[in-house]
């Protein structure tokens, strides 16, 4: 082939090129406007249990509706209690507290309906859904899509450019140019969330992984039980699990099995970790012909707006009352979880930049990452986290493996620690979040870092904290 031949050949193929990634960064902008503009959200299915209809890796549009609006038959997308952003058909529209409204959703693939119910004021209804164009979206939205584009674009349009053609040629190929640079920079700025459509048949694994709803157990507050003047009460304080979940009380005499119906259920007011004092009498706990003896008290999170069947934690807080020989009722023995702290961050922490974040973790954990302790009287069995960071209005959690630095949200993922667990006494464990190539805080956001300690005793005790800081 001659080389005349050989630079036209290039030419068309490099113009072909151009133009597919001037479509692409077309249909960047546009979702980026829609975004912006109209209030739509992209959504990418990462699995296929809303197929035929929508299968895996089709790109969704969804807009913000209240949850009075939707009716049985329409996909939603809501966060679950775990974090986890699950998009299925609603087959039964409940009652909830207050403006929120109870949702039962299932995958259009499911045998059967997701194992609890959803509650929300508001949600993402889908209107659309276009197969395989989320693939697109996914690459797209990566810093390398960015950075291969932006050299071919580059590359192309010197090569365009230096060729034949006239100034119209040359105008459409520079506005091809600026559609395709434009288009790459938004996508790559504002990547598109994706979703769970997961799978509820347990021999069926979406994603390496099984999705199941964990209702956060409450913490034990400070002062745990107190007696009260007169004998015919005790006070418990207790933290707020969350303002989606209730607290239900059982009692039943110690080495005997509890009842499944609870003496008292609070619906506490206030935001996470608010501290709750609850009151439970004598009548409660035995009775109005209440016997001398020990009582086990059992205390559980219930997920507000449940349908027939409530869903509870499987995590339980548990002490002991007495009612003496002189009738009174006094606090027992409490079985406390295990105790975390965190060291860095602090709660409601602001950072100046990822380089002042790290730097303070640097000083305090001895590496650029959250850290903190974790002890229990039986040792420590297992420390998870979960850091989620918001970043461009995006969800993304770390995956402890080094950059593109988040994914795979809602699932707990093991903690570095000092010393290996599990342990046998009550020393503390130091946990850190693992870091790899780069560090999880090497990036502006909102941040929220979930830790799960799990103790060594034969009830696997569980604590849950929380803590939130942003890096500017």
């Amino acid at each position: 082939m001659s080389r005349a031949r050989l630079g036209r050949a290039l030419a068309v193929a490099g113009n072909s090129v151009l133009w597919v990634t001037a479509v692409l960064g077309a249909a960047s902008l546009l979702l980026g406007l829609a975004t912006v503009v109209a209030g739509v959200q992209p959504l990418i299915f990462r699995s296929s249990s809303m197929g035929p209809e929508i299968p895996a890796g089709a790109l969704g549009l969804a807009k913000t509706v209240d949850a009075t609006e939707v009716e049985v038959g329409d996909v939603i997308s809501v966060d679950g209690a775990n974090g986890i952003r699950v998009t299925h058909r609603v087959v039964e529209v409940g009652e909830a507290a207050g403006s929120e409204v109870s949702f039962t959703l299932k995958g259009d693939a499911n045998a059967a309906p997701d194992a609890h119910a959803y509650v929300a004021s508001e949600v993402d209804r889908v209107f659309l859904d276009i197969p395989y164009l989320g693939y697109v979206a996914n690459w797209m939205a990566s810093p390398w899509a960015l950075f291969v584009a932006g050299i071919a674009v580059a590359f192309l349009a010197a090569a365009l450019f230096r060729g034949s053609g006239g100034t119209r040629r040359r105008a459409a190929g520079t506005g091809a140019v600026a559609i395709a640079a434009a288009g790459l920079a938004v996508g790559s700025l504002s990547p598109v969330p994706t979703t769970e459509a997961w799978f509820t048949d347990p021999a069926t694994f979406e994603a390496g992984q099984m999705h199941a709803h964990q209702v956060r157990i409450f913490d034990w507050g400070s002062s745990v039980c107190t007696n009260d003047a007169g004998g015919n009460s005790v006070t418990l304080r207790t933290l707020v699990a969350s303002p989606r979940y209730n607290q239900l009380w059982f009692v039943a005499p110690v080495g005997q099995p509890l009842p499944s119906t609870p003496v008292l259920r609070t619906s506490p007011p206030g935001a996470l970790d608010t501290p709750v004092t609850t009151q439970l009498t004598k009548t409660m706990v035995g009775g109005t012909s209440a016997a001398p003896g020990n009582y086990q008290v059992t205390g559980r999170s219930e997920l507000k707006g449940s349908a027939t069947t409530p869903w509870l934690s499987a995590s339980t807080r548990n002490t002991t009352v007495s009612i003496t020989s002189t009738g009174a009722l006094q606090c027992g023995a409490v079985n406390l979880p295990p105790s975390i702290t965190f060291t860095a961050p602090v709660n409601g922490t602001t950072y100046s930049s990822p380089t002042a974040a790290m730097a303070a973790t640097q000083s305090q954990c001895g590496r650029t990452a959250p850290c903190g302790t974790a002890a229990d009287s039986d040792g420590i069995y297992r420390v998870e986290y979960r850091l989620q960071r918001i970043n461009f209005l995006i969800n993304r959690c770390w995956d402890g493996s080094g950059y593109p630095i988040f994914s795979g949200c809602g699932t707990w993922r093991t903690a570095d620690v000092s010393p290996a667990v599990p342990t046998s006494g009550s020393t503390p464990v130091k946990w850190t979040v693992p870091i790899g190539w780069t560090s999880a805080l090497a990036e502006p956001g909102n941040y929220t870092l979930y830790l799960r300690v799990t103790g060594n005793s034969s009830a696997r005790m569980v604590s849950e904290r929380t803590i939130q800081f942003t890096i500017n």
